[in-house]
């Protein structure tokens, strides 16, 4: 997959591989919770920045969403919608990622949470 960071087609193109990523991590037989959670973070994540690509605003690259919600906020006021899913996403951005003394266990239905609230930043987003 390629594509231009300066496009924002580029960004909604990965997002949608991690939404697909994520899908599949909730097989059946074998569910990895962790993995699909944070393929669904990863989701929102790309459709956020490249919402902000869109509208030429810089970002650090970070996986904080609230952060990257506030800067969509900044210039469509309705963004604020998204608050309370970026919070509860944000979470899946590294704590899934690494092993930890305190692991974050994540059950299925909470990955299926995860890719419900990826969803609804994903299609607000390219509502708009």
């Amino acid at each position: 997959m390629t594509g231009s960071p300066a496009d924002p087609r580029t960004w909604y193109a990965r997002a949608a591989a991690d939404m697909t990523l994520a899908g599949r991590a909730l097989d059946p037989v074998e569910p990895l919770a962790e993995l699909a959670a944070y393929h669904a973070q990863q989701c929102a994540e790309k459709c956020l920045k490249g919402f902000l690509v869109s509208r030429g605003v810089p970002f650090r690259f970070v996986h904080d969403l609230g952060y990257l919600v506030h800067l969509c906020q900044k210039e469509l006021p309705e963004f604020a919608a998204l608050e309370d899913a970026a919070l509860r996403l944000t979470r899946y951005a590294t704590e899934s990622r690494y092993p930890r003394e305190d692991e974050l266990v994540c059950t299925v239905e909470q990955a299926r949470e995860a890719i419900g609230l990826a969803e609804e930043i994903r299609t607000f987003v390219m509502a708009h």
